[in-house]
C-alpha cells in the first residue's frame, strides 16, 4: 500500500511543477489553482506512504523519480532542451532508483 500511495505523490507532484510552469508565474489562475491543489495531495499522498514505508526509501524515490519524470515532461510538453550530458545525470537518478529497489532489507 505504501508504493502506492508513493506513486500517486509522485505523479501529484510532478503535475503540480507541470501546471506551475504552465500558469506562467501564477498567469493563468486555472493552472496555478490545479498546482497548489496537486502539491496538497502530494503531500497528503506522502503521509500517508510514510505510513508505510522508511522515510528515507521514500524520499529518495519521490525526489528521483520526479526530477526524472518532470525533465522529460518538460521536454515532451514544453519543448524544453536537455544536453547530452543532462541525460546522462538523468540516467544516473534512474540507475540509483533502480539500485535503490535492488537493496532493500528483505523482511
Amino acid at each position: 500500500m505504501g508504493y502506492l500511495f508513493l506513486l500517486l505523490t509522485i505523479v501529484s507532484e510532478s503535475a503540480a511543477v507541470l501546471f506551475m510552469k504552465a500558469s506562467q508565474g501564477f498567469h493563468h489562475k486555472g493552472q496555478a489553482a490545479i498546482a497548489v491543489v496537486a502539491y496538497i495531495l502530494s503531500f497528503v499522498f506522502l503521509t500517508l506512504a510514510l505510513k508505510h514505508l522508511p522515510v528515507g526509501l521514500a524520499n529518495a524515490i519521490w525526489a528521483g523519480t520526479s526530477t526524472v519524470l518532470v525533465a522529460l515532461l518538460g521536454i515532451a510538453f514544453f519543448g524544453e532542451r536537455v544536453t547530452a550530458l543532462q541525460f546522462v545525470f538523468l540516467a544516473l537518478i534512474v540507475i540509483g532508483l533502480v539500485g535503490l529497489g535492488m537493496a532493500r532489507p528483505t523482511e
